[in-house]
């Protein structure tokens, strides 16, 4: 996944604050084809890191590099750009696929879709229409990043919530306290060793072998 946290604010590629620029791969067998989209990348301050003219030199491209996002192709020799997408999804050595081909197989076309990608364009491509597929696809990157990070904290904190009403659970059980004082003894250990309830918790429970 895409490592800056506040897409919204790029401009061009590259981020205001700090000046971070969007690392990126271009993988493309047709050498005329792969020099424009780095040129269209560059002018407008993308850092092209790495370029392939076939499918497994992309993948071990991206395995080095691990880029933001890269930019395939889908007909290049050795291994086409549909199998370099699936192993790059697989070791997710890549935050988003935008395919940028000549191919106009329906058939090939379908099966890239359910790859996950995060655009499709057909050659030849403007410059405007690479850096708008681009753009959005960073902005759908970022809302995936903040509903996962939502979904990541929900469960963390379900879990934590677990951790303590089984702590109480033993306090009531081993000391003799009511739920109330339980949960304030586990409250006031977190408060003066400066640590989380839940973490206060789990050592209760491990302490009971639990």
């Amino acid at each position: 996944m895409i490592s800056q946290t506040k897409i919204s604010s790029f401009k061009f590629g590259v981020l205001d604050e700090g000046g971070i620029m969007y690392r990126v791969v271009v993988a493309d067998d047709d050498g005329k084809a792969c020099k424009k989209a780095v040129e269209f990348l560059q002018n407008n301050g993308y850092q092209v890191v790495g370029e392939a003219a076939d499918g497994l030199e992309a993948v071990m491209v991206c395995r080095r590099e691990r880029p933001d996002f890269v930019i395939m192709d889908l007909s290049m020799p050795v291994m086409t750009g549909l199998e370099a997408i699936r192993v790059i999804h697989r070791e997710k050595l890549a935050g988003f696929i935008i395919v940028l081909t000549s191919c106009r197989n329906k058939a090939l076309l379908h099966q890239a879709a359910q790859e996950d990608i995060m655009g499709y364009l057909v050659k030849p491509v403007e410059e405007s229409a690479l850096l708008g597929a681009v753009e959005v696809a960073l902005c759908q990157e970022d809302h995936i990043m903040k509903a996962e990070r939502e979904c990541e904290k929900t469960k963390k904190a379900l879990e934590d919530r677990k951790y303590i009403e089984k702590a109480k659970g033993l306090l009531m059980e081993h000391r003799k306290l009511s739920e109330n004082e339980a949960y304030s003894y586990i409250r006031r250990q977190a408060m003066d060793k400066e640590q989380t309830m839940a973490e206060i918790a789990r050592i209760l429970l491990m302490a009971y072998n639990m």
